[in-house]
């Protein structure tokens, strides 16, 4: 605020305020002080260091929370409120030789109590406490002080006005006339809102484009208060948005990176299949104890190596080629199942950006924030899947597989592990004790052969049991169970 728009507020304060009791004042932040007059209301919000002016109504004021601020003034009656001329501070006076000062100082701007002349709490707390000073509140100009930079008050339009009247130039008394020209002007001038596409600015003249305009200062001071921090709080809020998900952009492509160059080695490391087959129609020409063989290719353009176990015989070493060539397909289809995800979460991630790039509203974008926010804040220990009905819950982890058993799973639920290997608890919710099909106990059968360290076997044994017979020994590391009771079943690993 410069020091005319300060003057002005002064002035219709005073006609507000002056003779009017202050039945309470107090704070619902760090950064925000209310004052409740008989029949006004004046709140300043201090958001990022700056005073900004608005005068609620009453009943819009926050009922929770409420922090008493300078209790001291409860009750008192306020006789004037008055500005220091050309200078960007005013006083509010009460009774008993009380007084507030209102130091409009950018980023370091205050309230500060004086009670008989001698400092006594100032608002924000941690500002910098400013001792009393008698200060003249006549007409003195600036200019008087020649040591100062007496032009540091005006805006650079009315500096510029001064120079154009060469102002350097002409006596004293002249100086005075131009000063209190603009001071005129600027006390009796309309006040206008104009926005652009970074901030919203409140002018003394106008200028496109400008979005409202009024005569009284306290109602200017109110709907630009409103819209200048709405429109920074969007900001804030839209920079945070668009950070994070972008974030997930890049981590999404990077493992569509990483996908990429898993099913590049996996082709290029092919062939089981073909070489299981080359044995098999050359078994006339091999025999046991060969470490290693060139054989023609189908094709009979080039010869292929194959890498043979000596202790194996032909036909052995072939089952082992077929039986690694079933495992590498098993991979290859969920590496390219990955690879298709992962870009269909691109495309979903870009459209999702592009949407909160759109975004215009307050009320839209702090929704669709404080949801993600959610979802980043609550970390479950288990993946979740759906089958048939029944929810299906998979540890992410060894302590999460703790986690898992200890506060997720009821003594009704199923408990499914991989036998033999590490690998994740999974446990089939069964809260209304129903009878679980056999098709949903070997779904989640896959899924626990899946994540364990058996997934690239063609068959993977699992134990199955109800959540009652598994329990945790003390003082055992984490993940592991002791169960008493267990079934298996064989199953092809996969989701």
């Amino acid at each position: 605020m410069d020091v005319f728009l300060t003057e002005r507020l002064a002035i219709e304060l005073d006609s507000r305020i002056a003779g009017k009791r202050l039945n309470n004042i107090f704070s619902t932040s760090k950064e925000e002080i209310n004052f409740e007059f008989e029949d006004f209301v004046l709140k300043i919000n201090f958001y990022q260091g700056q005073p900004f002016f608005q005068t609620p109504d009453v009943s819009k004021l926050q009922k929770k929370n409420r922090q008493p601020i300078f209790r001291e003034l409860k009750g008192f009656c306020v006789q004037r409120v008055f500005p220091y001329l050309w200078d960007r501070i005013f006083a509010i006076q009460f009774e008993n030789n009380t007084i507030l000062r209102m130091y409009n100082f950018g980023k370091f701007s205050q309230i500060t109590l004086y009670i008989n002349q001698q400092w006594h709490a100032t608002f924000p707390v941690k500002s910098k406490s400013i001792e009393f000073e008698n200060k003249p509140n006549d007409d003195l100009l600036p200019w008087l002080d020649k040591s100062a930079d007496h032009l540091r008050f005006l805006l650079p339009r009315q500096r510029q006005y001064l120079i154009d009247e060469g102002y350097d130039q002409i006596p004293m008394l002249q100086k005075q006339v131009l000063l209190q020209t603009i001071r005129e002007e600027a006390l009796q001038s309309k006040l206008y809102i104009h926005k652009s596409d970074s901030t919203y600015r409140l002018l003394s003249h106008h200028e496109e484009p400008s979005i409202a305009s009024f005569d009284g200062c306290l109602d200017a001071l109110d709907q630009f208060s409103r819209l200048y921090i709405a429109h920074h709080v969007f900001k804030k809020i839209k920079a945070a948005h668009l950070f994070l998900l972008n974030k997930e952009l890049k981590r999404i492509q990077a493992k569509i990176k990483s996908a990429t160059i898993q099913m590049d080695t996996l082709h290029k490391a092919g062939r089981y299949q073909e070489k299981a087959d080359l044995i098999m129609a050359n078994l006339w020409q091999m025999e046991k104890g060969l470490s290693e063989i060139n054989l023609p290719a189908f094709d009979g353009e080039q010869m292929v190596h194959i890498t043979l176990k000596k202790d194996l015989s032909p036909q052995a070493n072939a089952a082992r080629l077929y039986k690694k060539g079933k495992k590498e397909k098993i991979r290859l289809t969920y590496a390219k199942k990955t690879f298709e995800d992962l870009h269909a979460k691109l495309a979903d991630k870009l459209l999702e950006i592009e949407a909160a790039e759109k975004m215009e509203g307050l009320k839209e974008l702090r929704k669709e924030w404080y949801v993600k926010q959610n979802k980043a804040n609550i970390k479950l220990p288990y993946r979740l899947i759906h089958f048939q009905g029944f929810e299906i819950r998979v540890g992410k982890g060894a302590r999460e597989n703790d986690e898992l058993l200890r506060y997720h799973t009821t003594k009704t639920d199923h408990w499914l592990h991989a036998k033999d290997v590490s690998g994740s608890h999974v446990i089939i919710r069964n809260p209304n004790k129903q009878d679980i099909p056999q098709s949903v106990i070997e779904k989640a059968a896959q899924v626990a052969a899946h994540y364990s360290k058996a997934k690239s076997e063609g068959l993977a044994a699992v134990m199955v049991t109800e959540r009652k017979y598994v329990r945790k020994p003390k003082g055992a590391h984490p993940g592991m169970v002791k169960v008493d009771h267990a079934e298996t079943v064989m199953v092809t690993p996969g989701l």
